[in-house]
């Protein structure tokens, strides 16, 4: 990764990209600030009236961790490496305009990569700019050796405010809105670093042995793949690939065709049939039909996340798990994630580092392919992680998906909702923020009562009739029944006599959508209840 120092030269000193001119560092948290100098050098960093040294290691490596900071809009930071023997002068980098707040990591695919240029509230949110107290940050895209320096990443790793169209338009859209809503109710500046990449894998999120322990199939998966066999070789063509070259998102005919809007089919294939030829060779094709370098098991763990650790962040925003259910591999979702979690908290050096979870929503299918095969089991693995590792929270958005877009345009609701989880699990507001989960069932012949927590004040039927919800007799035969809400209850009565056992189904197929809230607006997480 490319590194900085103030005249850009060759001399020793130099930081990891995203420390930068503008940047946000996290308050109340020991701050981490680390890069190379030359070997044996005293390097001395100043911010905030404090100051620290260290000596350079013999690789020129070195780390300094400043005792937590205060919030503050407008700080310098100042890091100086001494003159050694070796008859190098001192050096000294100044950072400006340094924010000191509320720090989050926006992680990923594709749905939290979806930048506000494409977001359905784009036109509301620019009327809310210039605002220089929420800032972001993205990790350039990155998957093997030699990539930055292949192609042109002038316009990424930069921290932008939120006070232009252009800025704007690189955040990603679930992050602006969680930060928006934090720096509203905090009052605190607020930034995003955007760590994420469309249509990626957990493996490739994770450390390569984490996954050869949890997760084999993947790497077996990996071995089996003709194009791998010969890594070096793969990698060494892959520097002069135009699929690869990710320095200018907005520049993709396909990204900007699909992602403003949904496709009827007829269309999508006109538009496929109009592509440049070599677009269409070189990225459109060898993206559905050739593996990726992105998809290596630990690709962009090495290359994206190690080059933003161990920055201190205030925790993560996780939205991904479609790539896992398309390679057929969902089953293991549950241990992957979990490991995931784990070996990022070591790397970012904090075992305890919050993640806050969206569980996908119902989806069908995209562009005539790709369907949501078993994102129900998905669905699952994602509750089950926030039911067994500390620290994380699932983050329920089953009202909000598109039937036929892997990539909803409504992001507004998905920051809104992942910000009421950090309000009131991190910052500890005395607020309504976690999604209805059944607690209880009871059934009384043809009446069955389910009743939930995080359903203060009751719930509501939103539109009249339950949406989402099937009951089933032993032979699967699908039950009539009519529904509704009776303070945080849920009641549900058979049209006709039906022998037990019965089984209920809430959003159990791969397109639905929820309508059964609490009074935060928040929509019952999907359940299954056998043998009732």
């Amino acid at each position: 990764m490319k590194k900085i120092n103030e005249k850009n030269n060759n001399r020793g000193l130099s930081l990891p990209m995203i420390f930068q001119n503008n940047m946000v560092l996290q308050q109340d948290k020991p701050a981490v600030i680390w890069g190379e100098a030359a070997p044996g050098a005293k390097v001395t960093v100043n911010i905030q009236g404090q100051t620290a040294s260290v000596t350079a290691d013999t690789d020129g490596a070195w780390k300094i961790i400043l005792d937590p900071l205060t919030t503050a809009e407008a700080e310098d930071l100042t890091i100086t490496a001494s003159a050694i023997q070796n008859g190098l002068a001192s050096e000294t980098i100044r950072l400006k305009n340094i924010a000191i707040g509320e720090v989050w990591i926006a992680a990923g695919q594709s749905n939290m990569e979806f930048w506000m240029r494409y977001e359905k509230h784009r036109a509301e949110a620019l009327s809310a700019c210039p605002n220089r107290h929420i800032r972001f940050f993205d990790v350039p895209k990155i998957c093997f050796d030699g990539q930055l320096e292949d192609f042109d990443y002038s316009r990424m790793g930069i921290w932008r405010f939120a006070d232009t169209k252009e800025n704007l338009d690189y955040f990603s859209a679930v992050g602006f809105y969680f930060q928006k809503e934090l720096e509203e109710a905090l009052h605190v500046p607020v930034g995003i670093i955007g760590c994420n990449w469309g249509g990626t894998v957990s493996a490739a999120w994770m450390r390569p042995d984490t996954v050869n322990r949890v997760g084999k199939p993947w790497i077996d998966h990996f071995h089996e793949v003709p194009e791998y066999t010969d890594l070096t070789q793969y990698l060494a063509a892959q520097h002069t690939k135009q699929i690869n070259d990710h320095g200018n998102p907005f520049s993709d005919v396909f990204l900007e065709k699909v992602l403003p809007q949904t496709l009827p089919d007829r269309e999508f294939r006109r538009f496929v049939h109009h592509l440049p030829r070599d677009y269409y060779h070189d990225c459109f094709y060898d993206y559905f039909e050739k593996p990726q370098p992105q998809s290596i098991p630990g690709s962009l763990y090495e290359h994206m996340l190690k080059t933003i650790a161990p920055f201190s962040v205030r925790g993560v925003l996780w939205y991904q798990g479609e790539g896992d259910d398309e390679f057929g591999f969902a089953d293991l979702y549950q241990d992957m994630l979990t490991a995931l979690i784990a070996d990022w908290r070591a790397l970012l050096a904090d075992d305890t580092l919050p993640f806050l979870i969206v569980q996908l929503p119902g989806f069908s299918r995209w562009l005539m392919q790709m369907p949501g095969n078993n994102f129900m089991e998905i669905r699952r693995c994602q509750e089950a992680v926030c039911d067994t590792v500390p620290g994380t929270w699932l983050c329920s958005i089953s009202d909000s998906g598109e039937e036929t877009d892997a990539h909803p345009k409504d992001k507004k609701t998905v920051g809104h909702r992942l910000a009421l989880l950090a309000r009131g699990h991190i910052y500890g507001e005395n607020l309504p923020c976690d999604a209805p989960r059944v607690t209880d069932i009871i059934r009384d012949g043809n009446c069955i009562i389910i009743s939930f927590a995080h359903a203060e004040g009751g719930l509501t039927i939103r539109g009249g009739r339950l949406e989402a919800m099937q009951i089933f007799d032993s032979a699967g035969q699908e039950l009539p029944f009519d529904a509704s809400a009776e303070g945080s209850r849920l009641l549900l009565t058979l049209k006709n006599p039906a022998p037990d056992p019965i089984q209920v189904a809430f959003a159990q197929t791969s397109w639905y959508r929820v309508n059964l809230y609490n009074q935060a607006g928040i929509p019952v997480v999907p359940f299954t209840l056998q043998n009732i």
